[in-house]
Formats: structure tokens, C-alpha cells, sequence
């Protein structure tokens, strides 16, 4: 094992990471996710409770003067933070596994080792870049008061945004939500986008060496289709931003008539920027593989083309020996061995993930939907529905 090898992990490190070792929530290399989570609701959700009943919002006039109405407000905390936080022992590690493998499975030549650890010190490089962390500390600050200017401002009273004579203001409630609550949600956010960002350019900095792609692999991408399943556990980050989407739509739903029909495009467009953004990285390997593609049919071609010349002079024109069979000859069955390799070389991708893994994505990105689909399809509506599909 080379001497990076040992360093190229994803889940761990960082500074907001040995942050939470000094402060006790993660003891030794944790990851102590149930502890975490914990934490991470009573520094949330409860402080918004406590305020919002003080000021008697947890149940107000209106439903959106309601903290417990608010059903997005549960998808953020209770749902996005404990997925953003267990992602830790479930894309973390996969994405391990899978960096080593590049060395471990033989696709990379000895004279490419020197680059593999150049690779493995960027990424722990990156990992644990103050400079990078501060910067989403700062993203997530002007995101969290950039939406309420953008939302709220002008806008009806909401259990965090007082209507006044003269305008808005804040609530006590939503001055804990606009200043720590949703900083800390959506730095726990961009701190996975990027953790995705380093490992693009890990993936980036292999797809430029010069890998021994096998262009016969049955997984036809020449042997890096373990990428694709790399790429799934990212469908946890797909549902987290599903889940507030689907809540927001059912309180419109529930409580202002609101119609789903309506939420079509929103929700395309977060279908198409899960699949983008969680297997779009792997497009990085498409010239590698295309160029491996080219090469491989051009000499596959020649092999085919020599062999069934042989063969054809061999037995067609009777140069074969006396007392040689055709019925039985292992030459049939290397003619036919060498048509399904060539087969195999044509059906090869220029990307390492296969349209299932497309399916399986969506699949996971449209979980947090279908609590949405009852509440405006009337459940013997869908019984009927599923009993038409069953027949």
C-alpha cells in the first residue's frame, strides 16, 4: 500500500471537524453520529421552540404564523440534518473504498504512483483547508439573510418575520433561525458539496493518467464501472434537499389549497440537478474512455480481421491439415470468443456509470415525494390507481 493511500479518506478532517473533537461531540475519529444529531437539535429546533412559544408563535393566528405547523421546519432539522450528518459513515467511506481501489484493482501502471500520491495529498490538502471552511461559514451566513430579504421582506407575517406598521421584522424566534439555525444547516450543506468538489477533482487528476482500462471489462467501461455505484450513496444529499421541497408543497398543499400540478417544474428541475450534480463528476472520464473505445475497435479490428483471414484460407480453401476436423475445432470457438470481444468493445460507454444507476439516483431523490402524493390524491384514488396496474 502506498504511504497516500493510507490518507485518502473523505468523511473525516477538516476543521469544523477537529472542532467538534475538542468540544467532546466526536470522541477519538468518531464519527458518534447519534451524538451529533442530538447536539445539532438542541442547537437548532429547540431554541426555536422555546422562542416561538414565548412570543406565542408556536401555534399563531395562521398556519404561517405557526413554528409547529411548519412542516418544512422538521424536513430542515429533523430530516436534512441527521441525513447530512449520518452521510459521514455511508458516502464517506464508499468514497474511500473506491479512491483505493484505482491502486488495488491494477489500473494504475508503477510509473503513475508518484501522481496517485500528488492526488492523495490534494485531496487531504483540500480536506482540511481552513481557508475553504471559512469561506462556506461565510456562504452560509449571506445565504441565510440573503433569503430572507429575497422571501420575506415585504411579504405576509410567518412565525419568524413580524408584520409591523412599518414594515418587517424579526421575530426572536427568527433571529436564532437567520443567524444560527439555517447557517449551520446550510454550512453542514455546502461542506458535503464541498466534499464532492474535492473528490471531482480527485477523479479529474485520475482520469488524466494513463490507466490500464481493460476495453473487454464486462462492465463496459473498461473497468472503472465501480464508479458508478461510488456515486449512489450521494442520493442521501438528493433527499435531504428533496425532503424541504416536499414539505413546503405539502403545507401549500394542506393549508392553502394548493394544487401539486403545481410544483412540476420545481420539481424536474431538482430531479435534473440531483442527477447532474451527483453523477455529473464522472463525465470527467468521458475522453478517456472514448479514446479507449476508438483504440480498442481499431485493434480488435485488425486482430478480427487477421484471425478470420486464418481461418478463412485454413478451412474455406482447404489448407488445414488431413487429419484435422472442422466439426469440434477449437478454432470455431476462439472465432466466435473473438467476435463477442469486439461485440463488447462496440456496446463500451464513454462514461462509467450505466443508465440503471441514472434510475436509482431518481429513485432516491424522489423518496421524499411520495408522503406529498396522499395529500392531494385521495388514498382510494391510488388504490384504484394500483389496483388498474396489477390487472
Amino acid at each position: 500500500m502506498l504511504a497516500s493511500e493510507a490518507q485518502l479518506y473523505f468523511e473525516r478532517g477538516g476543521p469544523f471537524y477537529r472542532l467538534m473533537q475538542r468540544i467532546g461531540l466526536i470522541r477519538g475519529e468518531g464519527p458518534d453520529v447519534p451524538r451529533r444529531i442530538v447536539a445539532f437539535l438542541v442547537l437548532t429546533w429547540l431554541p426555536l421552540l422555546v422562542l416561538a412559544s414565548l412570543e406565542g408563535r408556536a401555534l399563531g393566528l395562521t398556519p404561517r404564523e405557526s413554528f409547529l405547523l411548519d412542516f418544512a421546519t422538521y424536513a430542515r432539522f429533523f430530516v436534512c440534518v441527521p441525513l447530512l450528518i449520518g452521510a459521514e459513515i455511508i458516502i464517506g467511506p464508499r468514497l474511500t473504498i473506491n479512491a483505493q481501489h484505482f491502486l488495488r484493482a491494477g489500473l494504475l501502471r508503477t510509473d503513475d504512483f508518484p501522481a496517485f500520491d500528488e492526488a492523495a495529498a490534494r485531496v487531504a490538502r483540500r480536506r482540511e483547508s481552513l481557508t475553504a471552511e471559512a469561506v462556506l461559514v461565510c456562504l452560509a451566513l449571506v445565504g441565510a439573510w440573503g433569503s430572507y430579504h429575497s422571501i420575506y421582506a415585504g411579504g405576509e407575517a410567518t412565525w419568524h418575520v413580524v408584520a409591523t406598521g412599518s414594515g418587517h421584522r424579526f421575530s426572536l424566534a427568527g433571529l436564532w433561525y437567520n443567524a444560527v439555525a439555517i447557517p449551520l444547516l446550510q454550512f453542514l450543506f455546502y461542506r458535503w458539496l464541498w466534499r464532492l468538489t474535492i473528490w471531482t477533482g480527485f477523479l479529474w487528476d485520475m482520469s488524466r493518467l494513463n490507466l490500464k482500462l481493460v476495453v473487454t471489462h464486462p462492465d463496459q467501461a473498461g473497468g472503472l464501472g465501480f464508479l458508478g455505484d461510488a456515486q449512489l450513496p450521494f442520493g442521501l444529499l438528493s433527499a435531504a434537499m428533496g425532503s424541504v421541497l416536499s414539505a413546503e408543497a405539502a403545507f401549500r398543499i394542506v393549508f392553502e389549497g394548493a394544487q401539486i400540478s403545481s410544483f412540476k417544474l420545481p420539481f424536474a428541475a431538482y430531479l435534473i440537478l440531483s442527477e447532474v450534480l451527483f453523477l455529473g463528476p464522472l463525465l470527467v472520464f468521458l475522453p478517456l474512455l472514448s479514446r479507449a473505445r476508438r483504440e480498442g475497435l481499431w485493434t480488435y479490428s485488425a486482430l478480427t480481421n487477421r484471425y478470420n483471414q486464418s481461418f478463412h484460407e485454413k478451412w474455406a480453401e482447404g489448407r488445414a491439415p488431413t487429419d484435422e476436423q472442422l466439426l469440434g475445432s477449437s478454432d470455431i470457438q476462439s472465432l466466435a470468443d473473438l467476435g463477442n470481444s469486439f461485440d463488447m468493445i462496440r456496446a463500451m460507454k464513454p462514461f462509467p456509470f450505466r443508465i440503471q444507476d441514472i434510475l436509482r439516483m431518481a429513485v432516491l431523490a424522489a423518496l421524499p415525494v411520495l408522503p406529498v402524493v396522499p395529500l392531494a390524491i385521495p388514498v382510494a384514488e391510488i388504490m384504484k390507481i394500483l389496483a388498474k396496474m396489477l390487472m
